[in-house]
């Protein structure tokens, strides 16, 4: 074989081997998941606390808002309420179950599985909230409907009571 074709045969070799492959661009390149994210794949990889195509959207930002409730402890009663934020990951629920007064518990965020982008459900743990009560439970989030099923121990001596609160944001 001649030296020129060698050559030939180099070179071509030597193009395909590092000529960029179809498919294999960034598929990051043009994807901003600002601070709050980070790009994989294609998809924004959300921070605890940040959901959205884009991570800019804080979670707790959706629910503040005053809300009505319903318990299935008081069937037929509703009342009214309101959600202010405590972190870009936690929400106080302000008059929850209709306790009056400074009544509050705090709801934690947390995420159904690793691969959701948006959360969908809520951690209850009040050890205590200036009544000498505790609230336990979990929640999920659907549109502007909380659901919440939370055991109530009024540290009364009587066995916990467990409820379901539906609260719909106005």
């Amino acid at each position: 074989m001649n030296k020129k074709l060698v050559y030939l045969f180099a070179l071509l070799g030597a193009m395909v081997a590092f000529a960029p492959a179809c498919g294999d661009a960034d598929a990051c390149e043009d994807v901003d998941c600002g601070v709050n994210g980070t790009c994989f794949e294609g998809v924004c990889v959300c921070n605890v606390g940040y959901e959205g195509a884009d991570c800019n959207t804080e979670w707790s930002a959706k629910f503040l808002d005053d809300y009505s409730g319903e318990s299935s402890c008081n069937p037929g009663a509703t009342y009214q309420g309101s959600i202010t934020r405590v972190s870009e990951t936690e929400i106080r629920i302000n008059e929850f179950g209709g306790f009056t007064g400074t009544n509050h518990i705090n709801a934690t965020v947390r995420l159904a599985s690793a691969s959701d982008v948006s959360a969908t459900e809520l951690v209850i743990d009040v050890a205590n909230d200036g009544f000498d009560r505790k609230f336990t439970g979990t929640g999920t989030i659907s549109g502007n409907v909380i659901t919440i099923t939370v055991t109530i121990d009024y540290n009364d001596g009587l066995p916990p009571e467990t409820c379901t609160e539906v609260l719909t944001l106005n």
